[in-house]
């Protein structure tokens, strides 16, 4: 007789879901592979989409106050938006007549145009694309897609716009950190059911949680088996997590990394590389980050650039 491992949810616990994606569109090559990915998740899950695009505003900083520069241009620059996003969601109405798309304009920063659409239309996960190319600017302010990836009240999804990759037959499932784990399964054993895949655990820890990681690791494993997804399961002792993963990734061509949304360790100086943006800048297969959405972020900062003018005189 098999045996089946019951796992205890809490009553507010939502079960594992995509009925909603908003996919971050900025009008450039990298957002052709996101809209692509979109659609393909769409029709797997049965899902609305919304394509987003936030528009920002510029204004100046003088001793009478918040002034918009060049209204009129601004007003203009906003309609082309709103005629180009219009004319994508035709297009892609035309051709894939079972999804429901929707389009979105922001003019707020982009964390808080994208959290707003996020809590009233309940999106369960973004998809933004990213282009690998981290300039001085990027390194220093973060990229949109950065942005997007720590400030989106939701599960985010990187797709890099080289990527063709459209389905998830291999899934690569880190155990690294101890925080949501079971949460984390779900969805991906959700994504491995929709794409007839497998999931390819695989604990990863260095010397200082290697107990704990250890029984995390094993438990769920264990909590696999009997169960209607395939998986495979190892385990690796390294304090370079992210280049463990990469390495594991590329080696065994897998389709999709998932990972919680944890970064055990914050900036160790200001140039160096936290564990996001290594995992990002060493592997080439489109990345999920999990969010529950618990955690919420407040962004105060102003939409648009300031440029303070001097007083006179």
């Amino acid at each position: 007789m098999a045996t089946f491992v019951t796992t205890i949810h809490n009553d507010m616990e939502k079960p594992a879901k995509i009925k909603t994606i908003l996919v971050a569109i900025d009008f450039t090559e990298k957002t052709d592979s996101a809209t692509i990915l979109a659609v393909h998740m769409a029709r797997r899950h049965h899902a609305r989409i919304i394509l987003f695009h936030n528009f920002t505003n510029f204004f100046i900083i003088d001793r009478t106050g918040r002034q918009m520069v060049g209204e009129e241009t601004v007003s203009k620059h906003y309609k082309e938006a709103e005629i180009n996003l219009e004319r994508m969601k035709s297009s892609l109405q035309k051709s894939y007549s079972d999804i429901t798309f929707m389009t979105s304009i922001g003019n707020d920063t982009i964390i808080n145009s994208i959290n707003k659409i996020i809590q009233s239309e309940d999106v369960d996960i973004v998809i933004t694309g990213t282009s690998g190319k981290q300039g001085i600017r990027e390194l220093i302010l973060g990229s949109s897609s950065y942005q997007i990836l720590t400030g989106a009240n939701c599960s985010v999804l990187l797709m890099p716009e080289n990527s063709h990759q459209y389905t998830f037959e291999k899934i690569l499932v880190p155990v690294r950190v101890l925080e949501k784990l079971n949460e984390k399964l779900e969805i991906s054993k959700l994504i491995a059911e929709k794409n007839k895949g497998f999931i390819s655990l695989l604990g990863v820890s260095g010397d200082e949680k290697i107990t704990e990681i250890r029984k995390a690791f094993i438990k769920i494993r264990e909590s696999l088996k009997g169960t209607d997804t395939e998986y495979y399961a190892s385990f690796v002792v390294s304090n370079d997590k992210a280049i463990e993963i990469s390495k594991a990734s590329k080696d065994a061509e897998f389709d999709l990394i998932i990972l919680n949304y944890h970064d055990e360790e914050s900036w160790k100086s200001f140039f160096a590389e936290n564990f996001f943006k290594q995992i990002i800048n060493n592997t080439s297969v489109p990345l999920l980050f999990f969010k529950d959405g618990e955690t919420t972020v407040q962004n105060s900062e102003p939409s648009g650039y300031d440029i303070t003018m001097p007083f006179p005189g």
